[in-house]
């Protein structure tokens, strides 16, 4: 039989757009009240910072029940109308945060924006395996990682900078309906961009993945579970993704009672910054090489490998000057593996369905981050880096397209 011969065209920058506008409004959505909790409680809660706080909980909530259901939607409805739930859901529950009179209404559109987040955010590979070619998948998917900093620092930059005005003048509840609609209206916008541009895939797959006829998502994870490679990949996702969250979440308690060359409350916010800004660059730049060099494992190893000195580094430096490089440094690499790994995932397992891989990935990330955070100790952090260093060691590269488990 013929193969089906592969095409690239040049509307998967397009799709790819739009795409990476809806990833980073979902980030923007859940993290909306993160940096003025207080001044939210004040207008929704009466001063209970606890509930506005579980607004920003509800997104890693709603990974465990709806991972599972939500690659299931993607790999039997297709891009389009499988993302398309999460969009569904993100748009409207962020344009009706616009109109909520109570925290009651408030909570019910932030469910909403929850729920979508496991169908956005695990169709990444099924967007890059659709429309690009081997030598772009995780470039597709670096670029798609940074939107969600993108989204994630502009929400963490721009909501505070809003409100500073309102604060002055004592009209907290206008600057939170000013911040509403800044955000709601683009989420409407971007619902309304995905349905008019975004398709499930081209006429011609661009490349041979995509040519493959899928199995089911019940074999598929029958499949992933019997091959060790993704068995490591599990593994160091379920140690890397987890620390690096809760780094994040708990990057106040790193510094604390530390002697600085500044001001010890200020080197959170520097760090995390500086953070987020080596992620931004590593989740492009090394996604590149990677597709440039079809290399996977030798991206993953050097991610593991720098977590474990870096993490070092940043309990006992006391230099911000030195602490802001290793903050980069420690994003640029260990940001980049996400799209590395997914891709990997993907060449290793198919014929199994792009978001089933995606998705179980994902979700081992957010599982573990709870008990991290809960018992966070840098320590053992660098302790389960250097775990992961070795799992990356025990995975095997890529060799061919035809590697198959299946």
């Amino acid at each position: 039989m013929e193969k089906t011969k592969a095409s690239v065209t040049p509307y998967r920058w397009v799709v790819l757009a739009v795409y990476m506008l809806i990833t980073a409004i979902s980030q923007i959505m859940w993290m909306t009240f993160a940096p003025i909790a207080r001044d939210a409680a004040a207008v929704y809660t009466n001063g209970n910072i606890n509930y506005i706080d579980f607004l920003a909980i509800l997104a890693m909530l709603g990974w465990l029940p709806f991972c599972i259901p939500a690659a299931w939607c993607i790999d039997k409805f297709g891009l389009k109308w499988g993302a398309g739930i999460g969009v569904i859901l993100l748009g409207m529950g962020g344009f009706l945060r616009i109109f909520a009179p109570n925290y009651g209404w408030l909570l019910a559109c932030m469910v909403a924006c929850a729920i979508a987040q496991p169908f956005v955010l695990n169709a990444f590979t099924k967007l890059a395996s659709n429309w690009f070619p081997e030598n772009e998948e995780a470039l597709a998917s670096g670029l798609l990682t940074m939107s969600m900093f993108v989204g994630f620092t502009t929400v963490m930059f721009a909501t505070d900078f809003i409100l500073a005005h309102y604060r002055k003048i004592g009209a907290i509840k206008q600057g939170i309906d000013v911040i509403l609609y800044v955000y709601g209206i683009p989420a409407l916008v971007g619902m309304i961009l995905y349905f008019i541009f975004v398709k499930d895939k081209p006429k011609l797959p661009p490349n041979p993945i995509a040519a493959e006829k899928k199995v089911s998502m019940t074999v598929g994870l029958k499949s992933l579970f019997r091959n060790k490679d993704f068995l490591y990949l599990l593994g160091l996702f379920f140690v890397g993704v987890g620390a690096f969250n809760a780094i994040l979440t708990k990057i106040d308690c790193i510094f604390k009672d530390r002697a600085l060359d500044i001001d010890s409350t200020l080197a959170p916010g520097i760090v995390g910054g500086m953070i987020v800004i080596g992620g931004i660059g590593g989740a492009v730049i090394l996604s590149a090489l990677s597709d440039k060099y079809h290399k996977r494992k030798v991206f993953l190893l050097l991610a593991a490998g720098m977590a474990v000195p870096l993490t070092m580094l940043l309990q006992y430096l006391s230099s911000i000057v030195f602490l802001g490089i290793c903050g980069f440094l420690f994003g640029f690499f260990l940001i980049s593996a996400l799209p590395i790994g997914l891709t990997y995932a993907v060449e290793k397992t198919h014929p199994v369905p792009e978001a089933t891989s995606n998705g179980i990935l994902m979700l081992s990330g957010q599982i573990s981050g709870l008990p991290i955070v809960v018992f966070f100790n840098m320590t053992l952090i660098t302790v389960l880096y250097g775990i992961a260093f070795l799992l990356a060691l025990l995975m095997k590269e890529i060799k061919s397209p035809d590697d198959k488990l299946i």
